[in-house]
């Protein structure tokens, strides 16, 4: 064999050699025998026994007071049939795993569309929803206002304003917490805080600031 082929061509002379010989050798046979096939030193056999142990290409028993070593081509097929059952459990457990992924996004769109369709209903999402509470908190300042200076003004119509206030102050932070979650959600189904960040910037617009989320509700108290 060539003296200057790389290590994993000289890996694959010595594999060749064992499948074609079809015998059993003990360490010291080898060490006479490798270096003339893949142009080693008797130095480099153990490196080379033992790589190709590691990968489960020859097999390796201790008789006796020393080790012995040999491939068949039984022993190539059933370690071929091996790693094939085995990428097999890998390909069946990753599939289980996308079809479950899929039907855990496919609920949490449903609902997260359940939510939406309610609020479109009512003619409202996260950006009305401030908006609103913004109107109504300054309407309120002014019932205030107006209250301090006339006492005897009836607090009902005040009292209706304050209560629908908070409804839309909850409602508001709701959402929020819900588009949080979904961040969450994204970035540990994708593995990409990157994505999920570019994702959030484009569906919230100047609500979002990367880095730190969902800007902070300004409520007054």
């Amino acid at each position: 064999a060539p003296k200057n082929l790389p290590p994993a061509a000289k890996q694959a002379k010595i594999l060749e050699w064992f499948r074609e010989s079809m015998n059993v050798y003990t360490l010291k046979e080898l060490e006479k025998g490798l270096p003339s096939v893949a142009s080693i030193n008797q130095m480099q056999v153990k490196d080379y026994l033992q790589a190709l142990q590691d990968e489960n290409l020859i097999r390796v028993e201790k008789i006796g007071s020393g080790n012995w070593y040999w491939c068949f081509m039984s022993d190539a097929k059933k370690t071929k049939e091996h790693m094939l059952n085995g990428l097999r459990a890998e390909e069946s457990r990753l599939t289980t795993f996308i079809t479950d992924t899929e039907m855990q996004i496919e609920d949490e769109m449903a609902k997260r569309g359940e939510d939406e369709e309610m609020l479109e209903d009512n003619g409202m999402d996260r950006k009305a929803l401030l908006e609103a509470y913004d109107t109504l908190t300054k309407e309120m300042g002014n019932l205030d206002n107006e209250l301090n200076c006339y006492s005897d003004n009836d607090p009902g119509e005040i009292m209706r304003k304050i209560e629908e206030t908070r409804k839309l102050k909850d409602s508001a932070i709701r959402w929020t917490d819900n588009i949080e979650a979904i961040e969450s959600f994204i970035a540990s189904l994708t593995g990409d805080r990157a994505q999920a960040t570019q994702l959030m910037q484009s569906t919230c617009g100047d609500e979002y600031v990367p880095g730190e989320g969902l800007k902070d509700l300004c409520f007054v108290a």
